[in-house]
């Protein structure tokens, strides 16, 4: 089991993508959308980090207020997984519900508290240093 997470800096509105494989990806399930997790799990002590989203292994996304952990067909007006393009438009839509578990492909989180080294350090994407010609 492993999971894509997509780091979303707002302070700098970077996102970095992280692989996260075994077992630092069996600490993320029964997580949901809004819960925070520490970010020693993807490797980056003293970071505090937000669950924002995700999309199952298929690309169903995942909907805050649809509770559990499987994919169900549920009538939409607005919000995440459908955007209508006439006014009082609803459709039944697949959307995945808000608790990762293991046909979760990819997760969305966003920095709350910083660490004291950047992300890019931390990631080994360090910007280069222009040498003196």
């Amino acid at each position: 089991m492993d999971f894509r997470v997509v780091v979303s800096d707002p302070k700098s509105g970077k996102a970095y993508q992280v692989e996260l494989k075994d077992p630092g990806a069996s600490k993320l399930l029964g997580k949901h959308i809004g819960e925070k997790i520490e970010g020693e799990v993807l490797g980056m002590p003293g970071y505090s980090m937000q669950i924002t989203g995700g999309s199952d292994r298929e690309g169903f996304p995942m909907r805050a207020d649809l509770p559990g952990s499987k994919r169900r067909k549920i009538l939409l007006s607005t919000g995440t997984g459908y955007h209508p393009t006439a006014e009082g438009k609803k459709k039944r839509k697949s959307i995945h519900g808000r608790d990762v578990s293991h046909d979760i492909g990819q997760i969305n989180v966003k920095v709350v508290e910083s660490g004291a080294k950047s992300l890019e350090e931390l990631l080994g994407m360090a910007p280069k240093k222009e040498s003196p010609e």
